[in-house]
């Protein structure tokens, strides 16, 4: 007599299988909808939006990079290691500094200002940015699989739990998106320098790799700001415009904000850099 042999499991995308996780025993997933109608007031944007976040704490998101790292050879890579930054200390800085215009308008398709998030984690970035009033489009990329597949489950839900009546119907998002890849690539480099601001939380990062980061954001257009954390552009080409302290999920921080200047701009500072290091020599 022959034993039936069950069929093989469905193969599952990365994204249906964190989707599973963070709904069963990863982190708790929140009804947004039944926690909004219980309360005496309706919650504002802000808040639902914390309350989606809820389902992805950020030592959930570390433990899960930390586990997709094991046995690489990225396991100890500072440059990977994982932190979530301070929503509301972030959507205020965003509002500060999103209004700026970059040489040519806003670097989206249809004249809109662009946001970006370079190692977007788990999207939240990028989500708190889509309730900027300053941009049109929000995006992201991020090199880990584990954490862009989280990503593409928070901004799914994002789009239909939190967006909805969180901006004026005349100054619509009009795009949210988070791509897995490398920031450094052809592909990519050519999107995220049309941004208007770019944000990047370089915090570990190796002297090596700012300077390459440095030398690409000189793509940018004259006047996009470019915030890091910590660590600043090593680049005649920006100006430090300001230092905000801000909270992330590991402790207090700089967050430092530069703007891009024109080229002729860029070449006085230089001058003026060189004419200095020549005098203290």
């Amino acid at each position: 007599m022959e034993t039936a042999t069950a069929p093989p499991p469905k193969k599952r995308s990365e994204a249906e299988i964190l989707r599973s996780l963070l709904e069963n025993g990863v982190a708790k997933r929140f009804d947004l909808v039944a926690w909004a109608n219980a309360g005496c007031r309706q919650p504002t944007p802000i808040e639902r939006l914390l309350h989606l976040f809820e389902q992805c704490r950020p030592d959930v998101a570390k433990l899960i990079v930390l586990e997709e790292l094991e046995g690489t050879p990225e396991e100890d890579a500072d440059v990977l290691v994982y932190g979530e930054i301070d929503t509301v200390e972030f959507t205020e800085l965003l509002n500060k500094y999103g209004g700026v215009n970059a040489l040519g308008g806003g670097g989206g398709d249809d004249g809109g200002r662009v946001f970006y998030d370079l190692g977007s984690g788990t999207g939240k970035a990028v989500c708190a940015a889509g309730l900027c009033a300053h941009f049109r489009h929000v995006r992201g990329v991020e090199i880990l699989p584990c954490t862009a597949a989280i990503a593409s489950v928070l901004v799914e839900d994002f789009v239909r739990d939190v967006l909805p009546g969180s901006r004026p119907a005349g100054n619509a998002l009009v795009s949210v998106d988070v791509e897995r890849g490398d920031f450094f690539a052809r592909e990519h480099l050519e999107r995220w320098r049309r941004a208007d601001l770019v944000f990047c939380n370089c915090v570990t990062w190796d002297d090596d790799t700012m300077t390459t980061l440095s030398r690409h954001a000189e793509g940018l257009r004259p006047g996009a700001v470019f915030i890091t954390v910590l660590c600043p552009l090593a680049s005649d080409a920006f100006e430090l415009v300001e230092e905000v302290e801000l909270k992330f999920s590991w402790g207090s921080v700089e967050a430092l904000v530069h703007r891009r200047l024109t080229d002729e701009q860029a070449a006085a500072a230089a001058a003026l850099g060189a004419a200095m290091e020549a005098m203290e020599g």
